[in-house]
């Protein structure tokens, strides 16, 4: 049991009475015109989807005034900020969670009620439960198995400058009303929740108690995450101010990671292949490093070199880079087909390149992978939001932050096949589709050259392409289920029927002769629908002597 002393938060019974009468007669601010324009016009931040954390505990009432006559700048700053672009939420709490409003957008005629009603009562022991109050926004916490009312269950997105907004006077306590050491990691950890999904925390500190150590808690979370810290006086004005300055902090750097050699970091944009990133590599050891192929069973880095600055704006960027993994192929949905790697520690990327490395334990065989980099900042958001379910070269292409890289390196014995796979899957979740395999010689040819492809499409696609008729061209069919490409820039199976939710996997073999013996060659497998390029894989061919 915790018996140690807690101050309680009281004010002289004339000066609360007074606040009240105050706050009785605040007006309530409407939302402000929307600035002429599309969403995001001439906005200097671009996206943004902000929560407002506050304390509405007796002591905060000078503290609520103060923010409730900033309201109709606070609201006005949202929306000129953002070019009309923007998501609000508003969380309070004491020693428990109340959801007053959940991430949703254009909703600042919801919002400011709320804040214009908050009443400062209750809550006469510190500390409060900021520490869960934050961890209900950041992760999106439903109220079932919490002391909370209402669930936040907005969508965070990953175009949007994020950022929470924490108001308290108090140490966070979480719901048993007593602060400890734990709760102190409790509140770090939240901090690097949010920093791990590219959240902001800007903390506002009203001096009400002079408490030791609530100030570095706070001070915490800004600095882990990038956000604003402000240390109020103890009468809670410049509260509303504080708000304003963390609404400000919005400044954009970017990064990006190149799709292909010539990639600038303009997305979305026309370069293709842009599955072949050349910012992407497996090493054995940490950088500096040569590229190597994976060791199933052992331990790799995944090395991905960051570009800084892109286009969209300049100064060093902090953040980190996460990895994942699929069968090497087409047609990969987002996020249902990628498997996480791992995280990359947070860096500073300065301007110029940057190399980052994620370890890569116990690599899973069969050892031939396509790798998705993401590169996670608070300053730095997707270009466009990331689909759910779609197929991940519309998030690649629309965001310089993602690059994929399907590259595989195969040693080739004059007359001894090398067999690798190639997976097949389907971009549309609900509908099935129809889509062609295409090989692609963009360089000298092996195929119908110095050497042979053969792929076998297994049972299921091949009695499919059987059932279409057997459509393509630059291909013959040399097995029950196996078809050689026989040459040309180009050779195609084309009208390959594809399920919701199936990853058909074939296998490609590649056979050198005599003639190719000391020679490199550059053979592209890739998937199609119409025009939609949905994905492939780049196999560099080298030939021992």
């Amino acid at each position: 049991m915790n018996t140690r002393s807690r101050p309680r938060r009281r004010r002289p019974l004339i000066a609360a009475l007074a606040f009240a009468a105050a706050a009785a007669f605040l007006p309530v601010v409407p939302a402000a015109a929307a600035p002429v324009g599309a969403p995001g016009t001439n906005s200097p931040c671009g996206p943004l989807d902000v929560t407002f954390v506050i304390d509405d505990t007796f002591s905060m009432g000078p503290a609520l005034a103060s923010i409730k006559s900033d309201l109709g700048s606070i609201a006005t700053a949202v929306q000129t900020a953002s070019g009309n672009d923007y998501q609000l939420g508003l969380v309070t709490f004491k020693d428990d969670v109340t959801v007053r409003t959940d991430l949703a957008p254009l909703n600042l005629a919801a919002v400011t009620p709320q804040i214009t009603a908050l009443a400062a009562t209750g809550g006469a022991n510190e500390p409060e439960a900021s520490d869960e109050a934050v961890n209900t926004a950041v992760n999106s916490l439903p109220a079932a198995g919490r002391p909370q009312t209402g669930d936040f269950s907005g969508t965070w997105r990953s175009n949007a400058t994020k950022m929470v907004i924490l108001v308290t006077d108090a140490h966070p306590g979480g719901f048993d009303d007593a602060f400890t050491a734990a709760d102190q990691a409790n509140a770090h950890q939240r901090a690097v929740e949010a920093a791990n999904k590219g959240i902001k925390v800007s903390s506002v500190y009203v001096q009400t108690t002079g408490l030791p150590g609530i100030a570095p808690i706070m001070q915490d979370y800004a600095t882990t995450t990038g956000g604003t810290y402000t240390a109020t006086p103890a009468g809670g004005a410049g509260a509303g101010a504080a708000i304003l300055d963390a609404l400000k902090n919005c400044r954009r750097t970017d990064v990006f990671i190149k799709d292909a050699p010539g990639d600038t970091g303009v997305a979305p944009h026309g370069l293709d292949p842009i599955w072949t990133s050349p910012d992407i590599k497996v090493c054995a050891t940490l950088p500096p490093c040569a590229a190597t192929t994976p060791v199933v069973g052992g331990t790799s880095y995944v090395v991905v070199t960051l570009n800084n600055p892109g286009p969209g704006g300049s100064g060093a960027s902090t953040g980190h880079v996460e990895v994942s993994y699929t069968a090497q192929g087409g047609a990969a949905l987002w996020p249902t087909d990628w498997t996480l790697i791992g995280s990359s520690p947070t860096v500073t990327v300065p301007a110029g390149t940057t190399e980052v490395a994620v370890k890569w334990p116990s690599v899973p065989g069969p050892g031939h992978f396509c790798l998705l980099a993401r590169w996670i900042s608070a300053t730095d958001p997707m270009t466009a939001p990331e689909l759910t379910g779609s197929n991940t070269l519309v998030n690649t292409r629309n965001n310089n932050n993602i690059a994929w890289h399907n590259v595989d390196t195969v040693q080739l014995t004059p007359g001894k096949p090398v067999t690798h796979p190639f997976t097949l899957g389907n971009p549309a979740p609900d509908r099935a589709t129809r889509t062609d395999l295409l090989l692609t010689q963009p360089g000298k040819p092996f195929a119908g050259g110095p050497g042979k492809v053969v792929i076998d499409l297994g049972k299921v696609l091949a009695e499919r392409w059987r059932q279409s008729g057997q459509k393509g061209f630059g291909v013959r069919q040399v097995g029950e289920t196996q078809v050689e490409f026989t040459g040309g820039k180009q050779a195609a199976l084309q009208g390959l029927l594809i399920q919701p939710g199936e990853r058909l996997e074939t296998a490609l073999t590649f056979t050198a002769t005599d003639a190719a013996a000391g020679t490199e060659f550059v053979v592209r497998v890739s998937q199609s629908a119409g025009d939609e390029d949905l994905g492939g894989v780049e196999f560099r061919l080298a030939t021992e002597r």
